[in-house]
This record gives structure tokens, sequence and C-alpha cells, in this order.
């Protein structure tokens, strides 16, 4: 990135589970941060600022961060909670260091699904007066969008079933997923079917930031955003996601073709291919094709490994951190250098973030 000082994600940590009852959430998050702040090797006397991302609504209870964000670290620290996804959260603590607010700041997200409802969630989040009486779940606005997109590329249906078997195969072996009996799969509805759904768990994420050098950098940085109301939208172009990719890949002096290892939210597999599409790694109409045959998109098998939001852009961050530090396992990448992770929020991806990262 341009501007100084650079940032460094230093630690992380991530836990995907299903209704682990020997701890509360308090404690997941706590285990969590406590692990990426171990891992970082920066004392938590030296970490100034904890920024969230956490939702009300997900977590059952009003002003969450007033149980859960001591848990996080923000006890006498500087605390900035965002109720969107965690990719942004990210982007915001990044914009701190930078600006020389903060040298060292934690990044903390969390979503447990079996606690709550997502496709109630979901419907409260949709206008109350044109689109919520519909009974809207975020899981219809991508059947819409793969409608839109079948039709424009009607020679292209092939493809969706060799990137589903590539997404399973990915997911299984990963060895941080929600594996098998954990989390379930919500309703799909027509034309997609159970395979093209998230495999909803219970998950947390952090990462620790800092201006001093180490670890992996932050190289790059873009955002984006397209009309709240779906009618006002173009579905498949994902236009936001599109000019998130664009600034980010501008900021970090790259294209997408410098990236080694993609991680792409996405809540359906269709999500994730038009994604792709969007951030310049496939062309139009190819995005299933690239994740049935490319294997540095998703390696960690997306929403397949484990899905809640707001966590799920920093999710991708972390597993893309781990691909750059050659510690994501069995799901591990050929000595990547450059990472390209991006977070979608609610409200079928109406902003979204774009994050470059490399090898430091």
């Amino acid at each position: 990135m341009s501007g100084e000082p650079h940032v460094h994600v230093r630690g992380v940590g991530l836990e995907i589970s299903w209704r682990d009852t020997s701890r509360s959430l308090t404690e997941l998050i706590f285990d969590v941060v406590s692990k990426a702040v171990g891992d970082s090797g920066v004392d938590m006397t030296e970490i100034q600022d904890v920024v969230l991302a956490a939702n009300d609504l997900v977590d059952g209870r009003s002003l969450t961060s007033m149980v859960t964000a001591p848990a996080a670290g923000a006890y006498l620290r500087d605390e900035i909670r965002f109720g969107d996804d965690s990719a942004a959260a990210f982007a915001y603590a990044v914009a701190r260091i930078e600006s020389g607010l903060s040298k060292a700041c934690i990044v903390a997200s969390w979503g447990r699904t079996s606690e709550h409802s997502p496709d109630a969630v979901a419907r409260s989040l949709f206008d109350p007066l044109m689109s919520r009486p519909l009974g809207l779940r975020e899981v219809d606005i991508s059947a819409m969008r793969g409608v839109s997109w079948w039709r424009q590329h009607p020679d292209r249906l092939s493809d969706i079933e060799a990137a589903r078997t590539a997404t399973r195969k990915s997911a299984a072996a990963n060895p941080r997923a929600v594996g098998e009996g954990g989390g379930w799969v919500p309703e799909a509805p027509g034309p997609l079917t159970a395979e093209d759904m998230p495999t909803y768990a219970d998950i947390v994420a952090a990462a620790v930031l800092t201006a001093a050098p180490g670890g992996v950098r932050v190289r790059g940085v873009g955002q984006g955003s397209e009309p709240y109301f779906i009618g006002d939208r173009d579905l498949p172009a994902m236009s936001a996601l599109r000019l998130a990719a664009e600034r980010a890949f501008a900021d970090a002096g790259l294209t997408a073709h410098d990236i080694d290892v993609a991680e792409i939210e996405g809540q359906t597999l269709v999500d994730e291919a038009l994604s792709v599409e969007a951030v310049g790694l496939a062309q139009v109409g190819e995005g299933f094709d690239a994740i049935a045959n490319l294997g540095h998109i998703n390696p960690s098998g997306g929403r397949l490994a484990g899905y809640c939001g707001p966590a799920m852009g920093l999710t991708r961050i972390v597993e893309a951190v781990l691909q750059l530090r050659g510690e994501a396992g069995a799901v591990q990448c050929e000595a990547p250098a450059t990472a390209l992770a991006t977070g979608s929020s609610m409200v079928g991806g109406q902003t979204q973030t774009a994050i470059i990262l490399e090898r430091a």
C-alpha cells in the first residue's frame, strides 16, 4: 500500500464448531482472541484498539458488545463495533493503523448459528414495507442471482456440478471445517439444491494487526456498495464487489493475474461463482468452471467449511493468511506469495470488501 506505515497481520485465530456445550459464547471468543494474540507474539499491553464485527440479531441480545467485548480484549481499550461483515471491520482497523491512530489492533468477529435462526435474521433486515412482507431470505436473493446468470449462460450449466464436487472435496479436507455431523443446511430455494447451500456453524475469528513488520503484509484494501433495494440491482453483475476489487487492486498496484490464492466469500455456490467473476479471477460466465478447475480459489471449501455472518469476511482473511504462512494444512496451496480475500454484507451483499495480502 502506498501509505505509511505498512500494516501487518501478525497473528490469527479461528474456530468453527457446532453446539459446543462446554463453552459459552464469551468463552469461545476469549479462547480464539487469546490464540490470535499468542500467535502474534505481541504483548497484550501493546494492543491499543479492538475492532469488533458482531450483530445484535445474531447474538440474540441488544448491544451485544457490552457482554462480549471484554472477552475480545476491549476492556480499557478503544472499542469500535461493526454490525456488518467482519472484512469491513478489518479494513477499518487497517485504516486506523495507517492513519497513525493505532499501532496494534485486535479484529474479532463471531456468530453462533446454533443459537439463532439465520432466516429470521435475514428477513428482519429487508425493507419493512416492500421486501420484508415477501418473507425473503438471503439465499432467496442468491437464487434470483443464479436464475439471471443461467439465463445469460445456458451453455455453461454443466460447470455447476463440477464446482459442487470440487468445493465439497476442499471442505472435507480442511482441518478447520465444521466437519460431518456439524451445522445444518437451510432449505434450498429452486433452482438451487442442497449442495449449493452453506453449512451453518458457530464461528469465531480473530486477527492481530500491527504497524510493526512481520507476518503477512496488507497490500491493498477496497470497498464498494450498491442500492439497498434488491430490484434496483443487477444481481449477477455483483457491482459492489467488482468496485471493491478494482479499488483493492489499484491500491496494491496488482491485477487479478498476480493473485496466487483467493478466499472468496459467498453464502451459496452461486454467490461464490459470480463473486469469482466480479473480482476478475474468471471471465463472465466462467465462475463455476474456475471454482471447479482452479485449485487456488477457495481451497478452504468456502461456505461448506462453515458459515455464519457477520464472521465470514474475517474467516476468509484468516484462511488467506494461513495460506501465505504455509500453515493451511491439508488444503495448503503451493508457496503462495499473494492472496485475495473478500467479505460480503447481509441484505444480499449490498456492501463488499476486498483485501489483498502478501507474504512479508
